[in-house]
């Protein structure tokens, strides 16, 4: 699979997989205790570490640590001060890590750092799953589509898709390329 074709790309990290993954191979049975007690571990750890980090610090607190940030008065989590460039875990909770095992740290770190990135493009999809019943005129010219690569237009001109729904199940289409339909659809008169 090539992430660039995911829908949660952003989130699609080799540090997290198994805090995607193991609920699922759980569900389906397919751990044995010892990796079940690890996932669990896992889980608890990840879980202290984060509510460590729902500590809040105000603007003039993390940049008295020696970050370059303006002093607004903002009132924000250690875990929302780690997106902002410059900002460590040892300027906001230097002891929220104590105990907690170096790879769970490290992920949960980048998912602070890309947090609102995710949260928008959750949105988005959340948005695109919404419009998937929106039909589609059997006449469109995907050509006229701004926003879609040929091997796009291609792919849903030979389709010819009668709902979002519907191109959204056609081979090798992107999520970039339904928002693309999408909005012209909304831009076009029918």
């Amino acid at each position: 699979m090539l992430t660039a074709r995911a829908e949660f790309r952003l989130s699609l990290r080799a540090d997290n997989a198994e805090t995607r993954l193991g609920w699922i191979a759980e569900a389906a049975g397919c751990l044995g205790p010892e990796r079940l007690a690890h996932q669990h571990a896992l889980a608890e750890d990840r879980a202290r570490f984060r509510s460590a980090l729902d500590c809040e610090r105000t603007a003039t607190e993390v940049a008295d640590q020696g970050v370059a940030i303006g002093r607004d008065g903002a009132r924000r989590t250690a875990f929302d001060w780690l997106r902002f460039e410059g900002v460590t875990l040892s300027h906001v909770a230097p002891d929220a890590a104590v105990g907690i095992p170096a790879a769970v740290v490290d992920e949960v770190l980048e998912d602070a750092r890309y947090a609102p990135y995710i949260e928008r493009q959750a949105q988005e999809v959340a948005r695109l799953r919404a419009d998937e019943a929106i039909r589609l005129p059997e006449d469109l010219a995907y050509d006229r589509v701004p926003g879609l690569s040929n091997e796009m237009i291609d792919r849903l001109s030979a389709a010819r898709p009668t709902s979002l729904a519907a191109a959204a199940r056609v081979r090798g289409i992107t999520p970039a390329a339904l928002s693309a339909v999408l909005l012209h659809t909304k831009r076009v008169p029918a």
